[in-house]
């Protein structure tokens, strides 16, 4: 296990390498650093010497290494970023062959991006891209990514019990607006794919309808790291047994979680919301599973082989093809909470109406 990484040694590996970056001031001096290369979003950080509560990848601690990471253009530096969805038609060349046959678009990740400032307080990262389209149709797709990243305020500072909630609690958070647009229409179907990279050792929280439908997309999620409970699912991140599991957006309504320990007896609280649209094609397949769709959230559980560490993924609507639609607008908001166990746990029933 190495040791976390700070706000400070990512600025320095960034200016090193005279990669650009932003810093987005939130609440109670917390901050994420906004990344050029690759869209990224790192932190968030409670001080300038604070560690990432975001998973990191350990390449950031030395010069060195970092140099040899940014020249094998490897994608897995950690964060939170934005792919194009769906996985199986950009990402994987012949689906009967997944593992043999995936890699992942230069022009995806880490792309030819744009890190641009939009009035006080508020960043915006644009990308072109090209991509090959290879299962569901075949032939390139143009597509225009736009990103803003701005602020948001604590969603129960409305609540008559607020002052009591928040009590010894440092709260920030922000959001993204997530604009895809095709330059053509045609078969090919594109959907934005938000994933933040999490440090092992808490559980991924879904409030669903019961008994809701999952799909494995690799071999079975066993019991160890998957609970069905009455208001929904319970999944861990061990970082140590590989998974990954997608969720009908039918029997989820647009707001998830994951809840960690932290240091010196404190616990996190990552909470997504975002827009979950049922109606929308969600167009996203397992490999084996041909013309199973409908999945909104994606949760991965690493098994060591690329660092350890868990996904929260959700998916933007569709555009394209059968949607109908040739640019969709998504708004991904990510609310932060530190503090005692049992205030986190509190604050977690009122967002999620799930019991820790």
């Amino acid at each position: 296990m190495t040791d976390p990484i700070s706000s400070q040694q990512i600025i320095q590996r960034l200016q090193e390498n005279r990669l650009r970056y932003a810093l987005l001031p939130l609440q109670d001096d917390a901050f994420v650093i906004i990344s050029e290369r690759g869209g990224r979003v790192f932190g968030p950080f409670l001080t300038p010497e604070s560690e990432s509560i975001f998973w990191v990848n350990e390449a950031f601690a030395d010069p060195e290494q970092f140099r040899s990471f940014l020249a094998s253009g490897d994608w897995n530096i950690g964060g939170e970023r934005v792919w194009i969805a769906p996985e199986t038609q950009y990402l994987v060349r012949d689906r009967a062959d997944f593992w043999g046959t995936i890699h992942i678009p230069e022009q995806m990740d880490p792309g030819v991006q744009l890190l641009s400032a939009v009035g006080e307080g508020c960043w915006k990262v644009s990308q072109n891209l090209l991509l090959d389209a290879y299962n569901f149709a075949s032939g390139q797709k143009q597509l225009r990514l736009d990103k803003w990243f701005a602020r948001v305020e604590d969603p129960l500072r409305n609540l008559n019990v607020y002052a009591e909630l928040i009590q010894d609690v440092l709260f920030a958070g922000y959001q993204q607006t997530v604009q895809l647009s095709e330059t053509r229409r045609d078969e090919i179907v594109s959907e934005s794919w938000n994933l933040i990279q999490l440090r092992p050792g808490g559980h991924v929280l879904i409030p669903t309808t019961p008994r809701p439908e999952y799909s494995d997309y690799f071999a079975p999620i066993d019991d160890q790291h998957l609970t069905i409970e009455p208001w929904g699912m319970r999944l861990k991140i061990s970082g140590r047994k590989q998974y990954k599991v997608g969720v009908q957006a039918a029997q989820t309504f647009g707001r998830l979680a994951y809840f960690n320990r932290w240091h010196e007896g404190q616990a996190t609280l990552i909470v997504r919301n975002f827009f979950n649209n049922p109606s929308a094609p969600y167009a996203e397949e397992p490999a084996a599973q041909p013309h199973r769709r409908g999945r909104s959230i994606h949760i991965y559980n690493d098994d060591g082989a690329l660092g350890g560490f868990g996904e929260l993924e959700v998916n933007g609507q569709t555009i394209g093809g059968v949607s109908g639609r040739s640019t969709t607008t998504d708004q991904v908001a990510l609310w932060f909470y530190l503090g005692a166990p049992a205030r986190i746990k509190k604050i977690a029933s009122f967002l999620l109406g799930t019991p820790i």
